[in-house]
């Protein structure tokens, strides 16, 4: 028997007009195109589960609207995407064995890199679990400047999910006391808002595609390296599941910083940073200047290494940033 058709079967009918796409989403569901077919014309109803799969397996670019059609018959719908049964509420022992494998066998020059980039893929896998779209960031304490004091943070890696880019590497800026983050660092403890479209008691700015957010300080032995910070497409995303997990891949990518660099926070003078598109012109000199300090040395000098001309350079922006005129009203978080 025909079930009657409903606004968000008339949305996957457009959906699945083509061919191509028709067979990869059967694909990815495991079923025929067929059964996606009878779905579209009302002629079978999809279980709850199979609404899930099908919000997931739909192009980024279809999702809200097939999310929103859903809705209609189906109010509790965004319930079923948050709901956090179908986010893991632990972490399997195989991956922290994993994590703990590359802390002991790879080398200092590539360690940041390895553990970081595991831990965000996996924090990204595990809270955003339905691909509704979320971006997490690794934000790290700019070392002290000339006066001793640690007045800024700096987005260092980045992973993300449509219609975030997969790598946020590209996207660094300077991080203050105007950002979520630098509240973080400085309070050291996790701050969450489900809805950055209203007012909060602390600074947030809601960037593009950001609806909530949540940031953990990443710490050992009572010192702070900087924090993880993930922001999701939908209200309310951070549960106190999904906040459990961030501290636990808090604690994990601490495992990818030396012990100097986290710092006491008797050390923390954070300062009010310029808007993005102030920093952006002067963080695009990043590459430029690190070529300037790779000229060949003379006789006698030693060589330094990457790590430490990538450093001189991200302080010398720094410092070129804390100079330009801010508003200490601004209240934003790129």
């Amino acid at each position: 028997m025909s079930i009657p058709s409903s606004s968000w079967t008339s949305v996957l009918q457009d959906i699945i007009s083509s061919h191509n796409e028709r067979h990869r989403i059967a694909t990815a569901l495991d079923i025929t195109a067929t059964t996606l077919s009878r779905w579209a014309n009302s002629e079978y109803k999809p279980q709850r589960f199979d609404l899930i799969r099908l919000v997931q397996a739909v192009q980024p670019q279809h999702r809200q609207e097939l999310v929103e059609a859903l809705e209609e018959e189906y109010p509790d719908v965004h319930t079923w995407l948050l709901d956090d049964t179908a986010a893991t509420g632990s972490i399997e022992a195989d991956f922290f064995a994993q994590v703990l494998n590359v802390r002991t066998t790879t080398t200092e020059s590539l360690l940041f890199w390895r553990i970081s980039d595991m831990v965000l893929k996996k924090a990204l896998d595990e809270l955003d679990r339905n691909q509704l779209g979320m971006s997490i960031k690794l934000i790290q304490c700019m070392p002290p400047s000339s006066d001793g004091r640690i007045c800024s943070l700096r987005e260092s890696v980045g992973k993300g999910t449509a219609p975030w880019t997969a790598d946020l590497e590209h996207e660094v800026i300077f991080l203050g006391l105007e950002s979520m983050s630098g509240y973080t660092v400085e309070m050291r403890h996790v701050i969450n808002h489900d809805d950055l479209s209203k007012n909060t008691t602390f600074p947030a700015y809601r960037g593009k595609f950001e609806v909530s957010a949540a940031a953990h300080p990443i710490c050992l032995e009572g010192r702070i390296a900087g924090c993880l910070l993930a922001a999701s497409t939908q209200v309310g995303h951070f549960s106190q599941q999904r906040l459990a997990l961030l501290a636990t891949f808090s604690n994990l990518i601490a495992l990818a910083f030396n012990k100097n660099e986290f710092y006491s926070p008797e050390l923390l003078d954070m300062r009010v940073m310029p808007p993005p598109d102030k920093q952006r012109p002067i963080v695009a000199t990043f590459r430029e200047r690190v070529w300037e300090k790779f000229r060949p040395v003379t006789h006698g000098q030693e060589r330094p290494s990457s790590k430490e001309v990538e450093l001189l350079a991200w302080q010398e922006i720094e410092s070129e940033l804390l100079k330009l005129p801010v508003d200490a009203s601004t209240s934003y978080r790129p």
